[in-house]
């Protein structure tokens, strides 16, 4: 009698503990600030909504079946989304004319921790993976001129730079020329875009950001960033990639606008990919517990890869995707 007791007290302390982050999550993950902290941390609520089912079920089984109602919400939010057909577009393309030319894109985004990150690990990184596009958020001059010690422009000769001291700095790199485009107004950190012309392919809109943490009382800066890159990015026609550190995760509504106007998450709909890709934290033997790095892309395109990568001295991993167009 005791020990059910016991399981019993225990089983509702933990689903209290995970009743916070979902009702932030339904909520929408929007302002106040601690809302939007609390819906990021849906994922780590799996953990005591799952716990409290398994002891309820051994110790008190009438309180398993109520417990489960919060945490099947819950896996089910964390599951990726159902896919659609990755070759839709090419598909239907196909039915009315030639074969169009596929163009493929490896890119890697990191976000360098206001230039801490280690220079000769990005460019062994660019080396074994092949990568044609470079994206780095908190980028520095002093980062910049590291990485072109370290060789970067050997093998990405071409950029598209906005670096800045401390951490609001973000550059492009890539294996072809980038045309530079206007970047996404409004925000305060840099935000370049760019327009790459792959050889024998359909030009690609390139875009790397790092809209401001709802922390601090930054919780409305951070939602009218997110809906000022997205009000940008619905502007343009053609092929698009847009990569950095957006700290947000599909737990936030701001987010799921996003990609509810024209864009996938490459973690999401790849066939290839290292899910749940949490990417922070990342630093000090800490298990990141939250994707709140992504590369998302136009759903005409198709995702092949995507991979959360270790980058030393960052407390981010960095997203590395292979993406074809049409």
């Amino acid at each position: 009698m005791r020990h059910g007791v016991i399981g019993l007290v225990v089983a509702l302390i933990l689903t209290a503990l995970a009743l916070p982050p979902l009702l932030a999550r339904l909520a929408g993950g929007r302002p106040p600030t601690r809302i939007a902290q609390l819906a990021a941390l849906a994922p780590v609520a799996v953990v005591p909504a799952t716990a409290a089912v398994v002891i309820a079920a051994t110790t008190a089984p009438w309180l398993a079946v109520p417990l489960a109602i919060p945490a099947v919400i819950m896996w089910i939010w964390q599951l990726p989304p159902r896919k659609r057909a990755s070759h839709q577009a090419a598909a239907s393309s196909r039915e009315s004319g030639p074969a169009p030319t596929t163009v493929s894109l490896r890119l890697l985004s990191i976000n360098a921790r206001g230039g801490a990150a280690d220079p000769a690990a990005i460019l062994r990184t660019l080396q074994s993976h092949n990568v044609d596009v470079l994206a780095v958020q908190e980028l520095t001059p002093r980062m910049v001129s590291r990485l072109a010690a370290a060789g970067l422009e050997q093998l990405l000769p071409f950029s598209h730079l906005d670096a800045r001291p401390r951490s609001p700095g973000t550059g492009l790199w890539a294996r072809w020329p980038l045309t530079p485009l206007p970047p996404v107004p409004g925000l305060t950190e840099a935000a370049p875009r760019a327009r790459i012309d792959p050889p024998g392919g359909r030009p690609v809109t390139l875009t790397a950001v790092h809209p401001l943490a709802p922390m601090h009382g930054h919780a409305d800066v951070w939602q009218r960033e997110l809906a000022l890159i997205r009000q940008t990015l619905t502007t343009v026609d053609g092929p698009q990639v847009v990569a950095g550190d957006f700290n947000a995760s599909r737990d936030h509504r701001p987010f799921r606008d996003l990609l509810a106007a024209g864009f996938r998450d490459c973690a999401d709909t790849s066939p290839r990919r290292s899910w749940p890709g949490f990417t922070w934290p990342a630093d000090g033997g800490m298990l990141p517990v939250m994707r709140l790095d992504h590369v998302l892309v136009s759903r005409t395109a198709t995702v092949r890869m995507a991979h959360a990568i270790r980058v030393p001295h960052t407390d981010h991993h960095g997203v590395l995707a292979a993406i074809e167009f049409t």
